[in-house]
């Protein structure tokens, strides 16, 4: 007996009278369930019929399943075999309709992925958008949802086979969807490891042109979602932080229910702003070479890579584009050796070329310092030739001089003594553009090699000795960088290295501006010379060598303290002639051989100082007797001083006390080399010191992962403005008009003054009495010198 039909809304009400008690309105399923049975008979009878019926049945079977597991046994394989056969024909809302229960299903806990899946990866070939939309936003759900709580690697690997297999075949309809899939995946951190980029890359090589340009894109970092922008700084670039205690409890305490209630939805949409903030400063903003950098074989994938360039079968620019700059990228970061890809380059080096500072970009982005100079220089040799020469635009010689100090920057051995003096010329180049490139090319080779420059162009305390490694060759570090620093200057006690150096330049200073030629000594300088004088042999030679420290008894001459003359006001410990000299050294002798005693720990701890210090001096002196010290060479040698990293592990404050010293010793080096002599001039250029120290600092850091970092085009080119047409060239002149004033002189006067000269405006003026008389009086002695013309003559031809 077939059921009786029921609609939407009763549907509706029995699926929640189910769901709220399945016994009660266990008959009303089963009545409902062979309604079902019947409809899918008559359905499977013409497949492409619409039935809205049909549809609202099997969501309403789908929604209630749970509640009746041994009646649906048999539901989902109905379902899922009505898709596999029909869903070429079926009725786009109907046929999104099944997949719906699907999905409810699947979210149910009634289906597993890996038999959900393959059918879904099947229905991306229906031309529905929507419906590919739907099952694209699942499919990504589900995964990330099965990797929430704990990675589920059986799932993960079952699946990634599955999609390697979407990805090897021929077709585009399969391989399409797959690659999305994992581009999205690896794009939410979900699948983040070697086997996804690996298989993205195998991607790279479908014979397919559009699903080779996505792989490729996702490779450049290009296939960022619009919605990953900096979504967490205002307009005002400043970055949500998280609120304080104080914003709390305003929020939680104090206003009313309904203030304090959108105050803490204030607070909570800040906190996962912060969150959000926090997980993406965890990323690395360069998705493309974390995946480069997976790469299992990336020799054999850049070899494939360049031969399916080299084959030029047809493909747009853009994709040929897209793949010359991959093939780059993969060799600058791996540092292999592609050496056809810089002769195929060559043919792309003209400034008329479409897209060249992307071009350059690329050719250099594929140089490194294990490329052979010999294969690089004919490549070097056509861009100076193509771009940088007296007949070539502005805009191209700064391209090209550019582009050759970007390239001199990763193999600096292709650069020749003849051709580094022909760029260098540019320097006094009409256009500005062009004159800072150039001079730019002579800032990296005074780092580089400052020999090859002339001396005119070295700079002021250039080092000489600085070269690069010959081809092949490669510096091993034995210890932590920097970490020599570090040791000198607790050995020498620098704590506080901002007061060090501040004491250590006026010391320098008040030594250079000395106008008396007395000599200026600091405390360490005594210290060496009370040491130097005061040191025993003969107990020095009685010294265990199989002893850390010996036990050093220092002395104090006053001889020689009355030798030293000092001029620092008291604050630098020194004595002078005389008897006051005399009663100072003498007091400091009595107060050092009071705490010479070898069995104290402050004793043992000077000695160990005092040893340390004299073996360094050994050691820079290149061994020997150091006749200051007056050690002997045995006693050296027998001195314990082992690196500081191999007694103890460097803590982060280690590493910060570091890059202090790193920071000091450049700004140091900064100062000398403009060969500061005053106080004032240091004082005045310290702040530029300071700033030149940060960016060699950072060059520093930076060269030593320049074959990871990206090549800005936009940085290559120069800052030409673009010419303007004429009704520009009107506007702006007719801006620049604005305000100002143009005609005769008189005229002008005439337009402010309302018309009137000066002596039309005094004639006027209302005077009082005595003034009148007095302008009269000069009008009747001008009237009697000029005759005719005067008063008198006015007067009586007005009678007449």
């Amino acid at each position: 007996m077939v059921a009786e039909a029921r609609s939407g809304a009763d549907l509706l009400a029995l699926q929640a009278n189910i769901k709220r008690d399945p016994d009660g309105y266990a008959d009303e399923f089963r009545l409902q369930f062979r309604h079902y049975k019947a409809s899918l008979e008559i359905f499977n009878l013409k497949p492409s019929k619409e039935s809205r019926e049909f549809a609202e049945l099997v969501h309403f079977v789908a929604q209630v399943s749970q509640c009746y597991p041994k009646d649906t046994q048999g539901f989902t394989a109905e379902v899922i075999q009505l898709l596999e056969t029909h869903y070429a024909v079926l009725d786009p809302a109907l046929r999104r309709g099944l997949v719906k229960a699907l999905i409810l299903l699947r979210n149910k806990g009634q289906l597993t992925p890996t038999e959900l899946h393959p059918l879904f990866f099947r229905l991306f070939r229906c031309q529905d958008k929507d419906l590919r939309q739907m099952l694209f936003r699942h499919i990504i759900s589900d995964i990330k949802s099965a990797n929430q709580k704990q990675r589920n690697e059986r799932l993960n690997r079952s699946l990634q086979n599955f999609l390697y297999g979407c990805l090897a075949n021929e077709g585009e309809a399969a391989a399409k969807p797959a690659l999305a899939v994992l581009t999205e995946l690896w794009r939410r951190q979900i699948w983040r490891d070697a086997r996804t980029a690996n298989v993205i890359a195998s991607a790279a090589l479908h014979e397919s042109p559009r699903i080779l340009l996505a792989a490729v894109k996702f490779f450049l970092g290009q296939d960022e979602a619009a919605e990953d922008g900096d979504d967490d700084i205002d307009a005002e670039g400043v970055k949500a932080v998280n609120p304080s205690k104080a914003e709390v409890y305003n929020a939680s305490k104090k206003g009313t229910p309904s203030s304090k209630k959108k105050k803490m939805a204030r607070l909570k949409r800040v906190m996962a702003t912060v969150k959000k903030q926090e997980r993406r400063e965890k990323v690395d903003s360069t998705q493309g070479f974390a995946a480069i950098q997976l790469l299992h074989d990336p020799q054999t994938f850049a070899e494939k890579l360049f031969s399916r360039l080299q084959k030029g079968s047809g493909e747009k620019f853009e994709t040929r584009m897209a793949l010359m700059t991959l093939v780059s990228r993969v060799i600058g970061v791996h540092k292999l050796l592609l050496l056809n890809f810089y002769p195929f380059m060559q043919r792309y080096l003209q400034p008329h070329q479409r897209d060249v500072p992307q071009l350059l970009a690329t050719l250099v982005q594929a140089c490194h310092d294990l490329v052979p100079p010999d294969v690089v220089a004919p490549v070097l040799r056509q861009l100076v030739d193509s771009f940088v020469h007296d007949r070539a635009r502005p805009e191209v010689m700064t391209l090209g001089l550019k582009t050759v100090r970007e390239l001199c920057t990763r193999t600096p051995l292709v650069m020749t003594p003849e051709l580094l003096q022909d760029l260098v010329l540019y320097k006094k180049f009409r256009n500005k553009e062009v004159a800072s490139a150039a001079r730019g090319l002579i800032g990296l080779f005074r780092e580089l090699n400052p020999s090859m420059l002339e001396k005119k162009d070295r700079g002021r305390g250039a080092d000489m000795e600085a070269a690069p490694l010959s081809y092949g060759a490669s510096q091993v570090q034995f210890r932590v960088e920097g970490a020599q620093l570090l040791q000198d200057a607790e050995e020498r006690g620098d704590v506080d290295d901002e007061e060090e150096g501040e004491d250590g330049d006026e010391s320098e200073d008040s030594e250079e501006e000395a106008e008396d030629g007395s000599e200026v000594v600091d405390d360490e300088d005594i210290e060496e010379a009370d040491v130097a004088s005061g040191s025993d042999e003969d107990e020095l030679e009685e010294m265990d060598e199989d002893a850390e420290v010996g036990s050093l008894e220092l002395g104090s001459s006053g001889e020689e303290d009355d030798e030293i003359v000092g001029s620092r006001g008291g604050e630098a410990g020194t004595s002078g002639r005389g008897a006051e000299g005399e009663e100072g050294s003498g007091h400091k002798g009595q107060k050092r051989k009071q705490a010479a005693d070898p069995e104290s720990m402050q004793s043992l701890k000077k000695q160990l100082e005092d040893a340390r210090k004299k073996r360094l001096k050994l050691g820079d002196d290149g061994g020997g007797t150091d006749q200051a010290a007056g050690v002997p060479d045995a006693v050296a040698k027998s001195l314990p001083v082992e690196p500081l990293e191999y007694g103890r592990i460097l803590t982060e404050e280690d590493f910060e006390r570091i890059r202090e010293l790193r920071h000091r010793q450049k700004v140091e080096g900064v100062m000398r080399k403009h060969g500061l002599k005053s106080a004032s001039k240091r004082e005045r250029l310290l702040a530029e010191a300071e700033e030149e120290a940060d960016e060699a600092l950072a060059e520093q850091d930076a060269r030593a992962t320049i074959g990871e970092r990206r090549v800005d085009p936009n940085a290559l080119t120069s800052k030409q403005k673009s010419r303007k047409d004429k009704a520009e060239r009107m506007a702006s002149v007719l801006e620049g008009r604005e305000g100002r004033e143009f005609g005769a002189a008189a005229s002008r006067r005439k337009q402010k003054t309302g018309g009137t000269s000066n002596k039309q405006k005094a004639k006027k003026k209302s005077l009082p009495d005595r003034a009148k008389t007095q302008v009269m009086k000069r009008r009747l002695e001008g009237g009697r010198k000029g005759g005719k013309k005067g008063f008198k003559g006015r007067v009586s031809r007005a009678r007449r």
